[in-house]
C-alpha cells in the first residue's frame, strides 16, 4: 500500500527550547506520488507541508491550474517545511526526512491549523523559488481535521504527537472516503486527484497561459495603446 506519513512529534529537550519535530515520509517500497501519466514523481521535485492562510478550496482549485495562480497560492501558503523526492529514500515518488522548526522561526504561522500537503513537478529544481516558477504539474491534498484530528498542526511547541498518512484518504478496498479533499482536482476527492489503482496522490497539469482575467487586462491595455497611437497620428 502506497502511503505518505507525516509524523509530527513535539520534543522537550533538556537545556534547549522546545521545537516542533516533523518526520514525514513514504512508508512503503511503493511510490506515494505519481505524475499525470501515472509514473512515479521524479527525484528532486519539491514537496511541502503547511496551510493556506486565506484561500478557500475553490480558490485553490482555480489557482492551481496556471503558473500565475501558483504564484498566488505560494503567496498565501504558510510553510512548515519542505523537502525533495528522493531525500532519505533514493527512489522516485518517495522521501524520508525529519524537520524541526520552532513556531517562533516561522513568521505568521498559526499553530492548530489544517495541514495541507503540496507536491510540485518542475523543470528547474535548483531551488524552491525556481521550482515554483517552472512547475508543470501539482497536487494539493488534505483530510479536514474535523474528520481526522491528526491532520491539524499541534497547538504549540510542547510535547505531543500526531501521524498523518495519505492512505487515510481511502479505505482498505482503495475506495475514496467521503469528506477528503484534493483541491487541485475538485471540491471533493476524485480519481483525478487520487489514483486508486496505484494508491497514490496524482499530480495535475499546470498551464503556462495567463488567467482569463489577466488576458482581458492585456487586451484592454493593448487596445488603449492603439487608440492613443491613432490619435497622435
Amino acid at each position: 500500500m502506497k502511503k505518505i506519513a507525516l509524523f509530527i512529534a513535539f520534543l522537550s529537550l533538556s537545556g534547549i527550547s522546545h521545537a516542533a519535530t516533523v518526520a514525514w515520509n513514504t512508508q512503503s517500497a511503493d511510490t506515494g506520488l505519481i505524475d499525470a501519466s501515472a509514473a512515479a514523481l521524479s527525484v528532486g521535485n519539491y514537496v511541502r507541508i503547511g496551510y493556506f492562510a486565506t484561500l478557500t478550496d475553490s480558490q485553490i482549485a482555480a489557482d492551481a491550474t496556471t503558473l500565475a495562480g501558483i504564484a498566488l497560492l505560494n503567496a498565501d501558503f504558510k510553510e512548515f517545511a519542505h523537502t525533495t523526492v528522493g531525500t532519505g529514500i533514493p527512489i522516485a515518488g518517495a522521501f524520508d526526512v525529519s524537520s524541526n522548526p520552532t513556531y517562533s522561526s516561522l513568521p505568521g504561522f498559526s499553530p492548530n491549523s489544517q495541514v495541507y500537503f503540496w507536491a510540485l513537478d518542475s523543470t528547474n529544481n535548483t531551488s524552491l523559488a525556481n521550482a515554483l516558477t517552472t512547475v508543470t504539474q501539482t497536487a494539493i491534498g488534505y483530510v479536514p481535521f474535523a474528520n481526522d484530528a491528526n491532520w491539524r498542526f499541534p497547538a504549540s511547541d510542547v510535547a505531543s504527537a500526531t501521524t498523518i498518512d495519505l492512505s487515510s484518504l481511502s479505505n482498505a478496498n482503495r475506495q475514496i472516503i467521503a469528506g477528503t479533499y484534493v483541491p487541485t482536482s475538485s471540491a471533493s476527492l476524485t480519481s483525478a486527484g487520487f489514483n486508486s489503482t496505484n494508491h497514490a496522490l496524482q499530480l495535475a497539469t499546470v498551464s503556462a497561459a495567463p488567467e482569463p482575467s489577466k488576458i482581458l487586462l492585456i487586451l484592454a491595455g493593448s487596445g488603449l495603446m492603439l487608440v492613443r497611437r491613432r490619435r497622435r497620428n
